[in-house]
């Protein structure tokens, strides 16, 4: 995949998940988000797992795209994001579903983390 439509999908990752973020935030903010009855303390063990598993993902996903086939980079690349992504998303559901902001947090840092570790492949020739 070409560079300039890795980082297109890249864009629009980031902004649909921050975008979410900011409606969860300001819906709660407001009070027009109904808490929904979850278990949130035991739901928050979960999102520490699924922080460490996009964390390692990250981690050992970064030396493969390095030494990958050009056809294999972008690939790679997007199911590091896609990890990053999954984390972010479920700590702004536990959020929103009545947790606290801690959880949004973390989860948004897990994504950026992800994106950090895994930048857009260059198209070198």
């Amino acid at each position: 995949m070409p560079s300039k439509q890795l980082f297109l999908v890249r864009m629009g990752l980031a902004a649909g998940v921050f975008t979410f973020a900011g409606i969860a935030l300001y819906q709660r903010s407001m009070g027009t988000a109904n808490p929904i009855a979850l278990p949130i303390d035991t739901l928050r063990y979960v999102l520490w797992v699924l922080i460490g598993a996009s964390a390692l993902a990250a981690v050992f996903l970064r030396p493969k795209v390095e030494v990958a086939a050009p056809a294999q980079k972008g690939l790679l690349t997007l199911i590091g994001w896609s990890f990053g992504e999954g984390v972010a998303l479920f700590g702004i559901v536990l959020h929103y579903a009545g947790g606290p902001v801690s959880l949004l947090a973390l989860g948004l840092l897990a994504f950026v983390f992800a994106l950090l570790m895994l930048p857009v492949p260059s198209e070198r020739r």
